[in-house]
């Protein structure tokens, strides 16, 4: 479980990241909305992983590679807007749970339709 301090930190990294992404990173190159879902940062606060979805004509690998490229850029920027003694390296991962929620309601639709109702359990009732 973890304490109460990391998750604050966690939400913090989470909304200064995404700041700055919106607002410092210029990066011509990425064409795509970019939203940072979780970050998990360990106890030791040396890492942090950012988990990032996108949206956009530039493909996520390549998103997440020119985030990865952009890591110290943006770990300078958090390290001046955040109060904390060691900074955490920074380590963007593409997060794929949307799809695979999607994934899994399509499966839990599939099922729904294909599987036939007992009729019997229904007339027990009257």
């Amino acid at each position: 479980m973890k304490s109460v301090r990391i998750e604050r930190i966690n939400s913090e990294i989470q909304k200064l990241v995404s700041e700055i992404i919106d607002t410092k990173l210029r990066d011509p190159q990425i064409d795509a909305i970019i939203s940072v879902n979780q970050v998990d940062t360990t106890p030791d606060l040396a890492y942090s992983r950012i988990y990032i979805s996108s949206m956009g004509k530039t493909p996520k690998e390549e998103v997440v590679a020119r985030l990865k490229g952009a890591g110290g850029f943006i770990r300078g920027q958090l390290s001046k807007r955040i109060n904390l003694r060691i900074t955490p390296r920074l380590e963007f991962i593409l997060d794929t749970s949307e799809e695979y929620a999607n994934k899994i309601d399509n499966i839990l639709k599939t099922i729904k339709y294909s599987t036939p109702i007992d009729e019997t359990d229904n007339n027990d009732d009257k």
